[in-house]
């Protein structure tokens, strides 16, 4: 058993609170179970209890044993003075604070609620992947449907702390923040880092001069991507070299090194200089890309802006020098997906909240209308009966398995909650 199950117990009442007794037996009455410390010094702060009619307003220490009380150093600690109750699960031994006073203690196993222990034991105790897995078709679509939304909600704040520290980083360039981060994402799972960092290495400031000037904008992006330092017999390519070398010298720019950028395993269709061709045409035909992304309220606004095609030396090509098949290199739905869910919504959740204004309804409906995404973890709950019906489900299941599943945090997630609540 973990203290922390101890904390949940106490905290949300699955124990019998009539009768109870100290180990002085004395008579106690709780008025309030004191709020949660997350911070160093006792576990409840400010608590309210009745002894013998004696109203007693102070701190709850809570331990598996007494005599970890001395284990832990609070008999010296003067921080643990105020605390009017000491409960635990066995009591071993009575305790004293550091002026020898002796300290209440609740023996907890007297009162537990014997199903809520049983289920925790399964719970924590099984062999399953997913602790819950058992049970979790049980759970009311009420409880889901809160607790994914606020998964969801979660996830976009763990995304504001990164951008918040973009933010330092750029000195407040919002502009700089989301095309970096729409250039990370345009790189896909396997050149991601490698295009994040292109968006540092040419910054918004520079590449946005030539927004009217298609083939500066893909010069400055395969220069600095490292991919214009070959000789090769194309008159496009030789275009766009000679363009690179006056920019950067003109603008101090460094690149990428030799091998940073991947094209292996991936489809021609993904291939980092489609996407990058592409990344381009998007800056080239949309003026103020961040102010119409940041205002849109529907998803047929994102794919009129983001639904683009490569310029036409792209038609016959994937790669420089290499003459294919003609086709057309258009970004499409799931690309749009992809940067509306990764990019378009957490920077509105973050620029809304650096304002301080709120409006996470209007996230959900926007997030609810994508199509669920297709990866690892969403098989994981998929296989477990809890299916994802749309991108806030995909999302929503992201965040539980990375801050809850894998860390073991079924004390804190609303699933766990409802199985030991209901003893399932």
């Amino acid at each position: 058993m973990k203290e922390s199950f101890l904390h949940y117990i106490w905290q949300n009442g699955f124990f019998d609170q009539h009768d109870l007794t100290t180990n002085q037996s004395n008579q106690l009455l709780i008025r309030y179970k004191g709020l949660l410390n997350s911070d160093a010094g006792p576990d409840f702060l400010n608590a309210q209890i009745l002894i013998d009619d004696i109203l007693w307003a102070g701190h709850v220490e809570i331990h598996k044993q007494a005599s970890d009380w001395y284990a832990h150093g609070h008999e010296k600690d003067p921080a643990y003075d105020n605390v009017i109750l000491h409960v635990v699960y066995e009591d071993n031994m009575p305790v004293y604070n550091s002026h020898n006073q002796q300290i209440p203690t609740l023996e907890l196993s007297k009162y537990i609620d014997k199903k809520v222990l049983k289920t925790y034991q399964k719970l924590f105790e099984t062999q399953a992947f997913l602790p819950c897995q058992h049970a979790i078709d049980k759970i009311d679509a009420f409880t889901l449907t809160n607790f994914k939304q606020r998964l969801f909600i979660e996830r976009l704040e763990d995304k504001y702390q990164n951008i918040k520290n973009l933010l330092v980083e750029t000195k407040n360039d919002w502009h700089q923040i989301f095309y970096q981060t729409l250039l990370k994402y345009t790189g896909g799972s396997v050149n991601k880092e490698a295009f994040e960092l292109i968006g540092r290495l040419l910054p918004h400031k520079i590449f946005i001069k030539y927004k009217d000037d298609l083939p500066r904008l893909e010069a400055l992006l395969f220069g600095v991507a490292g991919l214009l330092n070959d000789d090769k017999n194309d008159d496009y390519y030789r275009t766009l070299q000679k363009e690179y070398r006056f920019l950067k010298n003109k603008h101090h720019l460094d690149e990428l090194p030799p091998g940073g950028i991947k094209f292996h395993r991936l489809r021609p269709s993904n291939f980092p200089t489609i996407r990058l061709a592409q990344f381009a045409r998007i800056y080239h035909e949309t003026a103020h890309l961040f102010e119409q992304l940041l205002e849109l309220n529907s998803i047929e606004q994102a794919v009129e802006i983001l639904s683009v095609t490569a310029s036409d030396y792209w038609d016959t090509h994937y790669n420089f020098d290499k003459i294919t098949k003609h086709k057309k290199k258009a970004t499409g739905k799931d690309f749009v997906n992809l940067i509306l869910i990764n990019v378009v919504i957490p920077i509105k959740f973050a620029y809304q909240q650096h304002l301080g204004d709120y409006d996470n309804d209007k996230l959900i409906e926007l997030i609810e209308k994508l199509p669920a995404e297709k990866n690892k973890i969403i098989k994981i709950y998929r296989d477990i009966n809890l299916p994802a019906k749309n991108a806030l489900d995909t999302q929503a299941f992201i965040q539980l398995n990375k801050n809850y599943c894998i860390q073991n945090k079924c004390l804190s997630c609303d699933i766990g909650h409802a199985i030991l609540k209901q003893g399932l």
